[in-house]
């Protein structure tokens, strides 16, 4: 039995009208593209310098960036059958590529997921205007999902240097008035209650979360200057970068609930084996 592929889509796979009318235009079967969940690509942001004659406009791209931005987007699993028609598609790999990339699905989790790619010697200099009608596609499928636009909007503008995600969740010694929480303030824009799903634990002088049933309560925190703030939080939790095995914590997105909605945001969870009798109850670090 062959395995059904992970794949991330960001673009105009983001419509299933726009996907069903491909199929039905070349006799394929739509249904072995099987929509998991939202999920972010990181140390990605989104790009237009790609001009597709089929789209009549720029067509989308993800290009590499630094370790404090994410592109949102949708996690699938793909069949062979629909997966041969993805590839067709995408023009791959004459116009866009398969690339292995590094993803944070809606639990969390870090996974491998193939997304696709303009192929480099078909990448403009400069910005290349979509449609109204393709932009419009990209941003629907992204609110749809309950998804940020805010990278979208930025990657119109061919702007690229503010993170999508701007909150931070911490529900330990980094929240107000705890003995951490004064190397955090000089970024703290705006800060309000909240909480996430998972179990806290008690480490000794500070706890750690661990994605799992349960909730978990603390503060969600606006940054300012984000990419300096995730530099200083990613030394005090170490933090060592995406997939790597000898961080402390590891910075992931979560869904946070607060009184006036949810929140993506990134927050740290506990790298390590923890033991059931650490398990605090009520998710709440005094």
């Amino acid at each position: 039995m062959t395995q059904n592929r992970r794949y991330f889509g960001y673009g105009s796979n983001l419509d299933w009208d726009d996907w069903v009318a491909f199929c039905r235009k070349h006799n394929a079967n739509p249904d072995g593209l099987m929509e998991r969940a939202p999920a972010w690509l990181v140390e990605h942001h989104l790009k237009f310098h790609y001009y597709s004659s089929g789209r009549k406009g720029g067509a989308a791209d993800v290009v590499p960036i630094n370790t404090y931005h994410a592109t949102p987007g949708v996690l699938f699993d793909v069949d062979e059958e629909a997966w041969t028609t993805l590839v067709r598609k995408e023009g791959a790999p004459n116009y866009y590529e398969e690339k292995e990339v590094l993803v944070i699905g809606s639990d969390g989790k870090l996974q491998k997921a193939t997304t696709f790619v303009v192929c480099k010697h078909r990448q403009k200099a400069d910005f290349v205007q979509p449609t109204d009608e393709y932009r419009q596609l990209i941003h629907d499928g992204l609110e749809h999902r309950g998804l940020p636009t805010f990278g979208l909007d930025q990657a119109l503008q061919h702007s690229f240097d503010q993170p999508t995600i701007n909150h931070l969740f911490v529900y330990g010694t980094l929240m107000s008035g705890q003995n951490r929480f004064n190397q955090l303030e000089p970024y703290v824009r705006s800060s309000t209650k909240g909480w996430t799903k998972g179990q806290l634990h008690h480490l000794g002088s500070f706890p750690g979360l661990k994605l799992d049933e349960g909730v978990v309560h603390g503060e969600l925190i606006e940054m300012r200057d984000v990419e300096q703030c995730l530099e200083r939080t990613d030394g005090i939790e170490g933090f060592r970068g995406f997939g790597h095995q000898d961080s402390f914590y590891d910075r992931t997105i979560v869904q946070v609930q607060t009184e006036q909605g949810v929140v993506w945001a990134w927050t740290y969870v506990y790298a390590h084996d923890v033991d059931e009798d650490s398990i605090i109850e009520d998710g709440r670090w005094i």
